[in-house]
């Protein structure tokens, strides 16, 4: 936990510094809703800064909820996930030209902090183990750690400050045990603050 802050912070000293020298970068920001394979609700934000016309770095925020039911031919399940992610990401820009309007391509990667509460409960099988009031039983798993984001998308320019993007966040915690991959879906609008 310790060593993914020290990395975020690096990570804003260096984007602080390439601003002083690179008089090209814009900061931007962005922010939408979207989901996740299971039809919960999630949601995105985002402060990133403009290396190169082809690359951004920034810290992004993402979070969600999702509730998911199965069945083993005796027992009904519901599993409820939520996720609460922060993270320093870099996105390449393929065949971005902020100055026209054309899609373009988008592939990223980072580290994130993550915060995840998952629960598992059943009104007929009682071996999950904690027991329910009314029967059944559920367990459940919470916690704090770290993570891996990968991210790809397709842009929109429009000769303007606006673009608009359709991205797969695929979010991937590290160290629990029934939390895995997590691939998301994410609508987002995001303007940059052009220098003049």
């Amino acid at each position: 936990m310790k060593k993914l802050i020290a990395l975020v912070g690096l990570l804003l000293l260096y984007v602080s510094g390439f601003g002083q020298t690179d008089q090209t970068g814009t900061f931007g920001i962005r922010g939408g809703i979207g989901t996740d394979i299971s039809g919960g609700l999630a949601y995105g934000l985002g402060f990133n800064y403009r290396l190169q016309s082809s690359m951004e770095m920034g810290l992004v925020v993402f979070g969600g909820k999702s509730t998911e039911t199965s069945d083993n031919g005796f027992n009904l399940y519901e599993e409820t996930t939520k996720i609460f992610v922060l993270g320093a990401q870099a996105n390449w820009l393929f065949s971005h030209r902020p100055d026209e309007a054309k899609l373009f391509f988008i592939a990223g990667t980072g580290l994130a902090f993550m915060n995840v509460d998952w629960e598992e409960r059943s009104d007929t099988d009682t071996s999950l183990g904690t027991p329910l009031p009314n029967g059944g039983s559920m367990q459940s798993e919470s916690g704090s750690g770290g993570g891996a984001i990968f991210d790809i998308g397709l842009g929109h320019t429009f000769k303007s400050p606006f673009d608009l993007r359709f991205e797969v966040p695929i979010i991937v915690p590290f160290g629990y045990e029934n939390v895995g991959v997590i691939p998301t879906f994410i609508f987002t609008a995001g303007y940059r603050f052009v220098k003049k």
